[in-house]
């Protein structure tokens, strides 16, 4: 998908205020970024044309690794390495992961340097706060289909958009809703969501999707729970870890499946 000026200042309306979303504590949203928002909208429009990398067929996007010494390892593994825009994007035989991106702006910012997006298989391991009460501890969930929130709605006018199944019942199956660092999670949105029967909420998801133009792969690991009575973060870290390391594997083997299975000369990714 090419980014027009219009997509471009749409997304980057929204920068400022998703842009410190992973240091706020849990999903908590700051009324002080209304004057980031008047700027960003009264900006002229510009050209946005970044030189574009070739990577392979699979990109795992992943906003950060909970564990150092896993992406650490990753990027000694690497073929090849490159930072931009405070990210990392690395190679791999047959996939590259792009990490360390805040929020869904710079998220998509960073797309724009993949050539051939159309064509790749995309995979997202993310985080995200559990909404309905059987959820009391971290755990990975795959999302089924992921709903607008907040100004996500001016995306699409479609309630939920379909998100790609992984193989198997390793991973139950969610639907989410997608919220900016604005919104507030009250008791009356609360309520609505779970009459939805939504399963997580979580900030990507929606705007990928949109962005993409199709479905694709997601995994989240629940991090806390939002209550009536406000956010319970998860104290359990080691399970926290354990469930990500364990969907990051799913994630490779689903691509090792995919690159081996249609056609036998591809050679697995290196272990």
């Amino acid at each position: 998908m090419h980014l027009t000026c219009g997509r471009f200042h749409f997304i980057m309306l929204f920068w400022a205020i998703n842009s410190a979303a992973r240091v706020l504590p849990s999903h908590g949203r700051s009324q002080r970024f209304k004057s980031s928002i008047a700027h960003f909208s009264t900006m002229k429009p510009s050209l946005f044309q970044p030189r574009q990398v070739d990577i392979p067929p699979a990109l795992v996007l992943i906003p950060y690794f909970p564990q150092a010494a896993l992406f650490n390892d990753l990027q000694k593994k690497a073929l090849r390495r490159q930072n931009f825009l405070h990210s990392c994007l690395l190679w791999f035989e047959n996939m590259a992961i792009i990490s360390g991106f805040i929020g869904y702006p710079h998220l998509l910012t960073l797309l724009q340097r993949i050539a051939g997006l159309d064509g790749k298989e995309i995979y997202f391991l993310g985080s995200a706060g559990a909404l309905q009460p059987r959820f009391r501890e971290p755990a990975t969930l795959q999302v089924g289909e992921i709903r607008p929130g907040s100004h996500f709605k001016r995306f699409s006018r479609s309630r939920a958009l379909k998100l790609k199944p992984f193989g198997g019942d390793a991973f139950p199956v969610v639907s989410g809703v997608s919220v900016d660092i604005i919104q507030r999670e009250t008791p009356t949105w609360l309520a609505e969501q779970r009459a939805l029967k939504t399963g997580i909420v979580e900030m990507e998801l929606f705007p990928l999707r949109w962005f993409l133009g199709k479905p694709f792969y997601a995994l989240v690991v629940l991090s806390d729970q939002v209550q009536q009575t406000g956010i319970r973060p998860f104290r359990e870290k080691d399970k926290f870890n354990n469930e990500f390391q364990r969907a990051f594997q799913a994630i490779i083997r689903e691509i090792d499946h995919e690159k081996s299975d249609p056609d036998p000369s591809l050679s697995r990714r290196s272990r």
